[in-house]
């Protein structure tokens, strides 16, 4: 977490250059990410074949989706949402930046990084 902190903290990391979707697959395929934001992670997701994802809130159920560009955003839908996250994906360093195509300009990347921990998934789906 002390990584994703201070990358947070770097100046211009916000600037990247948005990744395309071709290099954005080869970042993520078959990887599991967190998602952080002022070195607080917030989420997991994993990254399926055909671009599909699984991805839960930290201590939530899990929603499947799938992920698709749109000009230089990277959307995501999930299966119980009506409308998609959409993010500018860029890549600072070993990890990747994303910000939302809904917050100004000047708002602070969420840093999205390779976790080692298996994926979370809670509620009703899991089993015993």
């Amino acid at each position: 977490m002390r990584l994703i902190l201070a990358m947070a903290l770097l100046p211009g990391i916000a600037a990247a250059e948005p990744m395309t979707a071709e290099r954005f697959d080869e970042a993520t395929l078959g990887k599991t990410m967190t998602w952080s934001e002022f070195g607080q992670a917030y989420g997991v997701e994993q990254y399926l074949p055909n671009r599909r994802v699984r991805w839960t809130f930290t201590g939530d159920d899990c929603m499947t989706g799938h992920w698709y560009p749109d000009g230089n955003a990277i959307c995501f839908q999930y299966e119980d949402r009506d409308t998609p996250a959409c993010w500018i994906i860029g890549q600072n360093g070993g990890n990747l930046t994303a910000l939302d195509t809904e917050d100004p300009p000047d708002t602070p990347p969420v840093i999205v990084a390779e976790t080692v921990e298996p994926m979370a998934c809670f509620g009703p789906e899991v089993g015993v």
